[in-house]
């Protein structure tokens, strides 16, 4: 076969050699980008060679036989760039619902088409009418009529062009920095071979019948040589970009050789607000100097708190700033990072080590490049110098000791509390300071809480500054379950241990010597009835109802220590019998009373050891501070929830409001104040049981007290469920004459009211002293223990 030299062979060979040089090197890095941009731009390059290729191939050809089946493989080489141009654009944007089968298939229909007329019945007539050799410009050219075929896929491909140009022109506005070089030098790989191929239809740029497009490859290989290597193509795809670089959470800013940003994201332009692309970096971070020392560094050895960022040492040593936020400030972190070229000089990467070599980052740059990025870490300074406030401003000494037993951390507060400053102790034994006799124990508790994971408590002496010795409370455990470390947590209890140890002696001294004073004057008050006229005796019983009271007060004392100072440990009682056990007993003491109980068969409850001194003290309270002629008191004991209920009833004067707001406030003043220990000792006993204690004042007159103690099943929940009533008894009703409540609670105990005479107690406010107004000559310790 022989072959003519055209002026168009070797151009075309060069557009043929980079399209599929372009293409090797595109497998061989198919590692680098996304699948489907990869895929499409090896379609691209390989269509793009082999139609240039063919084109050689036609216009070398000097028989229209041969020209015709150059002619087919030209028609392979435009249908398959009819189908991976689009594709290409397409992934390029992200539009990756184009590259699904169903569509993939209906883009490639047309060129499909086209290949299978052409090498089926062949290009003429298919496209071309009368093809004939013509060599008027010294090279035979194949010279034809256009079929209207021809014209319709020239349509089509026109049209499919169009909109691809379109979308990358839309790209080339959207996208900022490098992205935007990328889609404006790949729309003129695109426009430029299809508008020198329209031209060259006219003839103006040669021969009219010579196909320049595929000529064209020739420069825009070049063109697409620089978008892949200088602008990373195949490995920095705007999708990736969006995907991290826009979305990330973190402000990212690059900055060119010049100092000036080049590209940002939306976190970034939230932090800077007056931050654009193209301006100066000292304009950018005018609120923020540090930052513009860092960016003009390019290596980042601008002022940092941490240590130089630049070395990839962890974001604890990179810059710290703090940047006006308008109403708060707000803290950032800053690292910088350097773009230096890769090994084989194909384009920038990030660097953060020193030694990098750094390389242009946009273009113009005539210099370094460096990456900013700003990590918002407002929440967490705020979050550390709160706890770090608190830690400071605490009371108790805090300190942090490692597995060598030394102090790594030491609290500010053991200046105040000890006399000794922070970096004095820290680095010393942790044991340094304890008393000597406590040591031992103290070192067992640290070595306890590095071996277990249960919290460990320990009572010490540690040294003050000033030589004496201070009581300490202190807890020890680990700090993280993955560390080998241990917090302390030591409370100086030096002054409470001194104010309770006076309280216990008092307490026991004015229990003794009170009860002994009391039962003097009660036996003086005995000899005196024989020395005095009748006249006398009335003072004489005033006499022996104060000695009873304070009798019964100093017991009480001895009660209420004995309910502070226990270890709260509880039991099981069954409510049913103590209760008729002890209103049998009010009856015996009082019989002037009349007593009514209801109670269930079993009503177990899980209660403190004293539950039955508060239920004897609220049913004398009941009767003693009753200033009428026939007292009535009701009790019952009903199911409630997850424990049981014990309502106590009563038609006395009721207990005063200054009385009922002591209790319910927990406190007592100078001006208000509890007139008794009783109440006090039954809110401090329910309370200890898991309880709960309420007092109702009952229309007429009279009171109601109830009080909820959990069943051992329900002690865990005890609290949890709302009260279900009061407990039997209708809280504003009246009192019936023949035995039964208001609310038609009848007695269990028959014959258990008696209408005998009772003396009057003595007038005064209902108090919460359950002996007070007693009768002279009776037996206060047989009432207080139920008989």
């Amino acid at each position: 076969m022989e072959w003519q030299p055209t002026p168009y062979t070797a151009p075309l060979l060069v557009a043929s050699l980079a399209s599929f040089a372009f293409a090797a090197y595109a497998v061989w890095n198919r590692s680098k980008g996304e699948a489907p941009l990869l895929r499409s731009f090896v379609g691209v390059t390989v269509a793009s060679g082999v139609w240039s290729l063919a084109y050689a191939g036609q216009l070398s050809a000097t028989t229209l036989s041969a020209t015709l089946s150059w002619n087919r493989l030209v028609w392979v080489g435009i249908a398959m760039l009819a189908v991976a141009w689009p594709a290409f654009v397409f992934a390029y944007v992200g539009w990756v619902s184009w590259l699904r089968p169903r569509r993939l298939l209906l883009l490639c229909l047309v060129p499909a088409t086209v290949v299978g007329g052409v090498f089926l019945v062949g290009a003429d007539p298919l496209f071309y009418t009368s093809p004939a050799l013509d060599g008027a410009n010294g090279y035979l050219v194949m010279e034809y009529a256009p079929t209207s075929a021809l014209i319709g896929f020239m349509t089509y491909s026109y049209a499919v062009n169009l909109f691809t140009f379109g979308v990358l022109g839309y790209a080339a506005l959207a996208r900022d920095g490098v992205f935007r070089w990328q889609a404006v030098l790949l729309l003129v790989a695109g426009v430029a071979p299809m508008s020198v191929g329209v031209v060259g239809i006219s003839g103006a740029l040669g021969p009219r019948f010579v196909d320049l497009t595929p000529v064209t490859f020739a420069a825009t290989s070049g063109l697409l040589g620089w978008v892949v290597f200088r602008y990373r193509l195949l490995d920095l795809s705007p999708i990736a970009r969006d995907a991290v670089f826009t979305n990330l959470s973190d402000g990212v800013v690059v900055v060119d050789g010049d100092d000036r940003v080049v590209d940002m994201n939306r976190p970034a332009r939230g932090l800077f607000p007056g931050a654009t692309i193209g301006c100066d970096v000292e304009e950018a971070f005018a609120r923020a100097p540090a930052v513009v020392d860092l960016a003009s560094s390019g290596s980042g050895d601008g002022d940092r708190e941490g240590g130089d960022p630049a070395s990839g040492t962890g974001p604890d040593e990179d810059l710290r700033v703090t940047i006006d936020g308008g109403s708060e400030p707000r803290f950032l972190t800053v690292a910088a990072h350097s773009i230096a070229p890769t090994g084989s000089g194909f384009g920038p990467v990030l660097r953060s080590g020193p030694e990098s070599e750094a390389a242009p980052s946009a273009p113009g740059g005539s210099g370094d490049g460096t990456v900013l990025l700003f990590r918002d870490i407002t929440e967490r300074e705020t979050l550390q110098r709160r706890y770090r406030a608190l830690i400071e401003k605490s009371p108790n000494v805090i300190a942090v000791c490692g597995t060598d037993g030394l102090l790594r951390y030491v609290s500010p507060s053991i200046e105040r509390l000890l006399g000794h400053a922070p970096e004095e102790i820290e680095g010393r034994p942790v044991i340094d300071l304890v008393h000597p006799d406590d040591r031992r124990e103290a070192q067992a508790a640290f070595e306890r809480a590095f071996e277990t994971d249960d919290q460990q408590l320990l009572d010490h002496r540690i040294a003050h500054a000033n030589g004496n010795w201070r009581q300490f409370e202190t807890t020890v455990e680990r700090l993280f379950e993955d560390t080998q470390e241990v917090v302390i947590t030591a409370t100086d209890v030096t002054e409470s241990r001194r104010y309770e140890q006076r309280l216990q002696v008092l307490n026991r001294v004015l229990r003794h010597d009170l009860k002994n004073d009391t039962n003097v004057i009660g036996g003086y008050a005995d000899l005196l009835r024989d020395h005095v006229d009748a006249d006398g005796d009335e003072y004489l019983d005033v006499i022996d109802r104060k000695v009873e009271t304070l009798t019964h007060l100093s017991d009480q004392a001895r009660e209420i220590d004995v309910a502070l100072h226990s270890d709260g440990a509880r039991t099981e009682i069954d409510l049913s019998p103590l209760v008729t056990r002890l209103c049998g007993s009010l009856e015996s003491s009082f019989p002037e009373t009349t007593v009514t109980v209801s109670t269930p068969d079993s009503a177990v409850v899980c209660a403190d050891e004293l539950l039955e001194s508060a239920v004897r003290n609220v049913l004398e309270n009941a009767v003693v501070h009753n200033d009428g002629n026939q007292p009535i008191v009701e009790v019952s004991v009903d199911r409630d929830g997850e424990g049981f209920r014990v309502a106590v009833a009563d038609n006395g004067p009721g207990i005063p409001p200054v009385e009922r707001s002591v209790f319910s406030e927990a406190r007592e003043t100078a001006l208000e104040h509890a007139s008794g220990l009783g109440l006090w000792l039954v809110h401090w006993i329910v309370t200890e049981s898991g309880g709960e204690l309420e007092i109702h004042t009952r229309e007429p007159t009279g009171t109601l007290v109830t009080m909820w103690f959990p069943t051992p099943d329900g002690a865990s929940a005890a609290g949890d469920e709302e009260p279900a009533g009061d407990g039997g008894f209708a809280g504003d009703g009246e009192f019936a004459d023949n035995g039964e409540s208001a609310d038609g609670v009848a007695s269990t105990n028959d014959g258990a009211k008696s209408t005998a005479n009772r003396e009057p107690a003595e007038t005064r406010p209902r108090g919460v002293d359950g002996d007070a107004g007693r009768e002279p000559g009776s037996d206060p310790r047989r009432r207080r223990d139920g008989g």
